[in-house]
């Protein structure tokens, strides 16, 4: 709805040939633009005050004039938080500066512009309501930076809707308006000691919070069938909001409060809005919050701050986020994943509709935030029987067979010869730091899934295998290394942490490599023969259907290494060069051998080199390589943004089971 509200102002604003006037006259939309230019009008600070403040009232909607008086009020509301905003961002020349600085202390102050603020946020217009509650959140938001307080009225205001839990306009209001504030801290780069402003502010609102989030979500939570929340889904929406920034904080400053916590403790309440009476994009606005908490990424895309590390954060927070993931396991044992929606058409702004392989759609917002839910709960439980040295086991096997039933059920895995572990890629296309953070967090499973059992047959049958997954992020990338060296710099994904921890894997287990290679082959030679069984005008040369037989995981009898092609652009022609140079002088040393050597047997190895490199296993190879020397060669220049000492070696662990793709 913001940014109808906003094209409406900008509508009143630019429409010259019509100014907007109060009753004696005063040309507002003058005034707006002489500010927009960083100047100020001929009139005194007291009038332009008084003026402002003697059109903020409200009005009965009964009058045909009332329509001229709330276009006027709009845009006195609309230029009071310009003024507000223009002050703190310090733009304004001295004397204009000090100009607007009286006129907005006299409006807080003598005008107690604040109250009547307050009581237009119950007004039945909602752009009046809205642009209310905008000027207040500025205000209060300017308030605190500056001064280190709050208003005692917007505050006393706040709390007294959200104890009276009505569903109106007035608590959609000063929802958002609460959100705002925070918000507006949190992102403030000169407010100082924002924990102890954000607990201070939280201090006189815990109580009314705690009640407002008892009757909106607790309530019959266990059959919340009978509860009729359609009339509440903007209400909700704007407390998910609300519940949200109030995460950050928690998260960035340790700020704490019993709402806080309760976030966590009950979040059953949340996983409950799946089965309620409410819209579609009210349960999708549920999934992500419980998404963002369970990663800890509240707050993520706006706030300011680094994320508290374990040793410095409050220490009811691994608590308080363990007996949610808890409760997501709870749920999920009674059937949760059954009656959690996923519509063909996505909405409420969000989400992506892609047409599957069976021309089915599919909502890829809730399919993600499933996913990730699961998976961060499985981990969070195991990690917590290790600290607890508990002797009971969680059956990961057993959830994620559930997971994959249901993307079957909305279409992910369309076809039965679909390799199982391709689920990651399907799912998480769209969204690369998901997708790092479900393979990051897939290995410590597969890893806990295979000490409970020595044998990993069937890995790939319940989608665990962390082999398959590296294979088919790399195939999906076109075996590019140079994305994988944008993954390895940007801070905007865990793939740093993900590549460690799979190397570190592929070090002690090679073979498992070799074998997924090979079964992922199996698997597209399954569905080639299916779609030729299908297709009479498929048709493949016997050369490659004998070649994608053949077996990535031998070594070729004469021992010697493979030349692979270099798959990178280099920085410079002087690079390449040297390169050639490398490859040259390597080839020219074989040739004594190669010459004594029989052409049939010549012959032969030429195929095996060809196909070692054109192989799956070949590629990965070649791929990891050239990872390995792009960031060498980054880092003997000093240009790589992190020292990739630790990365590197694993990198070298990989190169002596080169001849193993023979």
């Amino acid at each position: 709805m913001q940014w109808l509200f906003r094209n409406i102002i900008q509508d009143i604003e630019t429409i010259n040939y019509c100014p907007i006037m109060d009753a004696a006259g005063l040309d507002f939309q003058a005034i707006f633009r002489l500010l927009r230019t960083g100047s100020a009008p001929s009139l005194s600070s007291e009038e332009l005050a008084s003026r402002i403040s003697s059109c903020v009232v409200q009005t009965e909607n009964t009058p045909a004039a009332s329509v001229t008086h709330t276009d006027v009020m709009c845009l006195c509301l609309t230029l009071v938080e310009t003024i507000i905003n223009r002050l703190t961002a310090q733009s304004l020349p001295q004397d204009v500066t000090i100009f607007y600085e009286d006129v907005t202390r006299r409006l807080f102050g003598e005008m107690n512009l604040m109250a009547k603020l307050v009581s237009l946020l119950s007004c039945q217009d909602q752009l009046v309501s809205h642009l209310s509650a905008k000027c207040m959140s500025v205000y209060v938001i300017s308030d605190i930076c500056i001064n280190g307080g709050s208003s005692s009225i917007w505050r006393h205001a706040c709390a007294e809707v959200f104890q009276k839990s009505t569903a109106s306009s007035e608590l959609d209001s000063c929802l958002w308006s609460l959100t705002a504030v925070i918000k507006g801290v949190l992102r403030a780069e000169k407010c100082q000691n924002k924990r102890d402003i954000l607990t201070k502010l939280l201090s006189g609102l815990d109580a009314s919070i705690t009640d407002l989030h008892t009757k909106l979500l607790t309530q019959d939570a266990q059959d919340p069938h009978k509860r009729g929340l359609m009339n509440l889904s903007k209400t909700m929406c704007e407390f998910f909001d609300l519940l949200e920034v109030l995460s950050a904080a928690r998260l960035r400053y340790g700020v704490c409060s019993s709402v806080q916590r309760v976030i966590f403790v009950e979040s059953q309440a949340l996983l409950h809005v799946m089965r309620a009476d409410v819209e579609y994009f009210v349960k999708k606005r549920a999934l992500l919050l419980l998404k963002r908490s369970l990663l800890r990424r509240a707050g993520d895309d706006w706030a300011l701050g680094e994320v508290q590390s374990s040793s410095h954060e409050d220490h009811s927070l691994t608590e308080d986020v363990l007996a949610m993931a808890d409760g997501v396991l709870q749920e999920v044992n009674a059937g949760w994943l059954k009656e959690v929606p996923v519509k063909a058409q996505a909405s409420f702004f969000g989400g992506n509709c892609d047409v599957g392989l069976a021309g089915t759609q599919k909502d890829d917002v809730i399919l993600i935030a499933v996913s990730l839910i699961l998976l961060k709960s499985l981990e969070m439980n195991i990690q917590s029987l290790h600290w607890k040295g508990a002797q009971s086991d969680i059956d990961v096997r057993r959830y994620l067979t559930e997971l994959m039933s249901f993307l079957q059920r909305h279409g992910t895995l369309v076809s039965a010869d679909a390799h199982g572990c391709s689920w990651v890629s399907v799912v998480f296309a769209e969204q690369d730091d998901d997708m790092m953070e479900s393979t990051k967090i897939l290995i410590g499973l597969y890893l806990y899934q295979t000490s409970l059992s020595s044998s990993d047959s069937g890995d790939c049958d319940w989608g665990c295998n962390p082999h398959c997954h590296f294979i088919l992020l790399l195939r999906s990338l076109s075996f590019d290394h140079t994305v994988l060296l944008d993954f390895l710099i940007s801070s905007e994904t865990c793939f740093l942490e993900y590549c460690v921890r799979y190397l570190k894997l592929l070090r002690e287990d090679w073979t498992g490599l070799c074998r997924s290679c090979r079964h992922i082959e199996d698997c597209d030679l399954n569905l080639g023969a299916t779609r030729r069984g299908t297709d009479p005008s498929v048709q493949t040369h016997p050369a490659v259907t004998e070649t994608l037989h053949v077996v990535p995981c031998t070594r070729s009898p004469t021992g010697n290494d493979v030349s692979v092609p270099r798959l990178v652009d280099y920085g410079s022609s002087d690079e390449s060069d040297d390169a050639e140079e490398q490859v040259s002088d390597r080839n020219s040393g074989n040739t004594d051998v190669d010459s004594g050597r029989t052409a049939s047997v010549m012959a032969l190895e030429q195929v095996e080199t060809e196909y070692a490199s054109e192989s799956l296993l070949g590629k990965v190879f070649v791929c990891l390589m050239d990872l390995r020397m792009a960031v060498t060669r980054l880092h003997n220049r000093d240009l790589f943004p992190y020292n990739p000492t630790s990365l590197l070696k694993l990198l070298n662990s990989i190169e002596p089971q080169r001849n193993r793709i023979r």
